[in-house]
């Protein structure tokens, strides 16, 4: 019976599907990195984010990841606005969609300290959109005669980006099942500083405490109950349009740059396959008639053995904040990669010491030399880039003073969701001595206060 059942959702996985809901994503998918393209040129994002700063963080692993040099790095973003027009006209797809793929990725490590979850999705969405036969509708490919045969794809096409959304958009909601969340910490601080933005009654309705509360339950609730009902066919247009609402709120009220529109266009794929030609066969008032066969793949173990593999660590890779003691609002602790959104407003107060142990001359370290401002903010709160930019100190006064056994000693204090600054790092530790690995350690971080009052209580 278990075969049987295998056979089936395999047979499933390779049955063809309209392509015209994957070609839509396409489209809009190009469009919107178009324009993150277009803002990072307006901007001089590349300038002021990886040229001007004197030091960059790096994820672990990927150290070797440099800016190239001003002339070339300039054309990274223009690269990729091409890149991101070929993939939303259809044209050299494959090209054009893994050469997205690769330019975004390479954007978003090269400093962590630009670290956002909506880069790390595009990331995942681009890496699928290169997988998937995405140009077999409406492109130029087609038209050119590059792409032949039905407009269908496998099946499996559709549910590997389905399932990347399904993922994302629960465990979105499952990590704000917290005590902070839930009390309204820090959406309501959020939304009553934002008020202003908004007009009298709507104003007065953010600043009331009861309701940064209930929005957060109902932030929460959205994602748990709305993201599995998306996969309801009689529903499942009713939830498009609560998602759409919620997402084009989030835009009014935070500026997240392009993760609602990234959002609200993958959300459209839990619509019909079909959707986009039943909305032209409206407005043509003619029927659409798509030719449809199964779709045979020599390959289908190994492409079986992908998306159940994909998916699998997509959907365990969030766990990893479990797997610390702390609170991870607090340590940080696999916070990074776990979809965690909005769940914590951290500030911080740092300064650092060097101290040569043999001649016991010390020296305080001005951060504006080696970082600008977004660096600071987000160093403060996070002690994985406190620890390499010690050690990057440590190599700094080992090269420039000859200082062969630096120390490095910092006074570091933050503020968790409006709590009290409390002690973060303990200023007698050298961070110098302190090895930076990929699983964090937290023995050289200060215990969170409110994990300690939680343990209090029997």
């Amino acid at each position: 019976m278990v075969k049987g059942r295998l056979r089936d959702w395999q047979q499933r996985l390779f049955a063809p599907v309209d392509g015209a809901s994957l070609a839509v994503f396409r489209v809009l998918f190009g469009a919107v990195i178009l324009y993150e393209a277009w803002r990072y040129e307006t901007h001089n994002w590349i300038e002021d984010k990886f040229l001007f700063p004197a030091f960059r963080f790096s994820y672990h692993g990927f150290g070797w990841v440099e800016p190239l040099p001003p002339a070339l790095m300039l054309w990274v973003t223009k690269l990729l606005a091409i890149c991101a027009f070929l993939v939303m006209v259809g044209l050299f797809f494959r090209v054009a969609a893994m050469g997205l793929f690769l330019l975004f990725s390479y954007i978003f490590l090269l400093d962590k300290a630009q670290y956002l979850n909506h880069f790390y999705f595009t990331i995942l969405l681009a890496f699928i959109l290169a997988v998937i036969p995405a140009n077999r509708v409406w492109s130029l490919d087609r038209m050119l005669g590059r792409v032949s045969g039905d407009e269908t794809m496998p099946g499996w096409s559709q549910w590997l980006a389905r399932g990347q959304m399904e993922i994302m958009l629960l465990w979105a909601g499952l990590v704000k099942l917290n005590s902070d969340w839930l009390n309204g910490l820090p959406l309501r601080d959020w939304l009553a500083r934002d008020a202003d933005k908004f007009p009298g009654v709507i104003a007065d309705m953010l600043r009331a405490p009861d309701f940064g509360v209930y929005a957060a339950w109902a932030a929460a609730a959205l994602h748990i109950i709305g993201a599995p009902l998306l996969l309801v066919p009689g529903v499942r247009g009713v939830v498009f349009f609560v998602y759409a609402g919620f997402h084009i709120s989030n835009h009014f009220l935070w500026q997240i740059g392009i993760f609602p529109w990234l959002t609200i266009v993958g959300t459209l794929l839990f619509l019909d396959a079909s959707w986009p030609r039943r909305v032209a066969g409206l407005v043509s008032h003619r029927p659409v008639i798509l030719p449809v066969r199964r779709i045979t793949l020599p390959a289908q173990p190994l492409v079986t053995v992908f998306v159940c593999v994909w998916l699998g660590s997509q959907a365990l890779l969030p766990l990893r904040p479990y797997l610390y003691s702390g609170n991870v609002a607090w340590n940080e602790q696999g916070h990074r990669f776990s979809w965690r959104m909005k769940l914590r407003d951290k500030e911080g107060e740092i300064a650092f010491r060097v101290v040569d142990p043999r001649s016991e001359r010390s020296w305080k370290v001005d951060l504006d030399d080696f970082l600008d401002g977004r660096q600071v903010r987000k160093m403060v709160a996070r002690p994985d880039m406190i620890l390499e930019f010690a050690h990057h100190l440590r190599d700094h006064w080992r090269r420039r003073y000859a200082v062969r056994d630096a120390q490095v000693f910092v006074k570091s204090f933050v503020s968790a969701n409006g709590r009290p600054m409390e002690r973060f790092i303990a200023p007698e530790l050298d961070l110098a001595r302190v090895e930076r690995t990929f699983l964090v350690q937290d023995d050289w971080i200060e215990p969170y206060s409110e994990d300690r009052k939680q343990k209090a209580i029997p």
